[in-house]
């Protein structure tokens, strides 16, 4: 098959040059704009420079949320735009920059060549593609619209990876901020006091009541630094092991959602979970109870999970399923109110769909609203430690003037 080296733009109008396989020209222009590319030019490429083109590829180890929503992206506009599955996936493994990801492809491949359906392949490969991707893909393949279900999923992943890169960029600068004054401290407690600590000892005279205390504490940290630190070791890892079983998993998770401020967070990213999960996998097709269990399986907190069960049992029962979000508490009573108002009305999906947007701009305004209050008393806090540890090594000093001076 031929290769081509071109130049396209993207959406952006980012310029990008790389090799492509097709059968044609005409293939080779269906495929770019298949990618929402803009064809600048293209040229056939020799095999000398097509060999050189693959070894100059590079890609990670891991699979990160955006190899597998490019991944899902990518094969619902191929598919969409009419090119067979197995030449679609021919074609992404060619843009693959995640070497797992790669390796899978390069099976699931062989599998479809062999003429497998993609769901029971993808299923192959559980540390790549989770239940959601095996569900979702299953129920594209029996409903026949697979693109459309792709899609959906397309749109899920890239709405939780945009929640998480939120999260985690508002939790950056506090604890970029708490690791600087971590280390700070450490200096001051294993350097600055015992020195200050010697300086003084040579001289006849008593430390002031507080320069005494810090320093007896300090010193204390100091001489036994690595047991406390092989205490903290102990600590976590054994509050991981405890994490592990299902008592222990149970017990953590009623602890982080009883927590203040943090525990509301926790509710409502649950919520958001929840509400755009089951509008995707409503909206893609796939039966309630169905649906139910795929998202009982990703809800991630145990007492989350207990919850969805009962809400799986109220509907198998013919019941309403907005009555345990109601009863136990843990979604906001709006979610569970708006969920049974789009029973009556028929609108469940739309509904879902709704309070996702809603939850997501909330534990957006909230997380940004406490890493805006945290980082003033981050600094009073600090502030606080290290004017401790200042006042009581220079404090002794205003004494000791006095003793030198007579």
């Amino acid at each position: 098959m031929p290769r081509y080296k071109y130049i396209a733009r993207n959406k952006e109008g980012k310029a990008e040059e790389s090799f492509q396989d097709a059968q044609s020209q005409d293939e080779l222009v269906g495929i770019l704009q298949a990618r929402s590319l803009t064809v600048v030019t293209f040229k056939e490429a020799t095999e000398e420079t097509a060999k050189i083109s693959s070894r100059k590829r590079r890609m990670h180890s891991g699979v990160k949320i955006d190899d597998l929503i490019t991944f899902s992206r990518q094969l619902s506009t191929l598919l969409g735009a009419g090119i067979t599955l197995l030449r679609s996936l021919e074609i992404i493994s060619l843009q693959i920059e995640s070497k797992r990801l790669f390796d899978a492809l390069e099976v699931v491949k062989k599998d479809v060549s062999a003429g497998n359906s993609l769901k029971a392949t993808l299923a192959k490969h559980p540390k790549v593609f989770s239940k959601l991707w095996v569900n979702i893909v299953e129920t594209g393949e029996t409903t026949g619209q697979l693109p459309f279900a792709l899609e959906q999923l397309t749109t899920f992943l890239e709405s939780s990876a945009t929640l998480t890169r939120k999260i985690k960029s508002a939790l950056v600068y506090p604890i970029v901020v708490l690791c600087v004054a971590a280390g700070a401290v450490t200096v001051f407690i294993v350097k600055i006091i015992p020195m200050f600590a010697n300086i003084y000892s040579g001289f006849d005279a008593s430390l002031p009541v507080f320069t005494d205390m810090v320093f007896t504490v300090c010193l204390g940290i100091k001489k036994y630094l690595l047991i406390l630190v092989g205490l903290i070791v102990a600590l976590v890892f054994g509050i991981r092991y405890y994490g592990k079983t299902h008592e222990g998993r149970k017990n953590i998770d009623k602890f982080k959602l009883s927590l203040p401020v943090f525990g509301d967070v926790i509710r409502q990213v649950a919520a958001v979970r929840f509400a755009s999960g089951l509008n995707m996998l409503i909206k893609s097709g796939t039966p309630i109870l169905h649906a139910l269990d795929i998202v009982i399986e990703t809800s991630g907190n145990v007492i989350v999970t207990e919850m969805l069960q009962k809400v799986k049992e109220n509907v198998r029962e013919g019941k309403s399923m907005a009555e345990p979000l109601i009863k136990t508490g843990i979604f906001p009573d709006m979610l569970a109110h708006m969920v049974a108002v789009g029973e009556e009305s028929g609108e469940l999906a739309n509904m879902l769909e709704n309070a996702s947007k809603f939850y997501e701009e909330r534990v957006d305004a909230t997380v940004s609203r406490m890493a805006t209050l945290f980082e003033p008393l981050l600094i009073v806090f600090i502030g606080a430690i290290v004017g401790t540890l200042v006042i009581a090594m220079f404090l002794p000093i205003f004494g000791l003037s006095g003793v030198i001076g007579g």
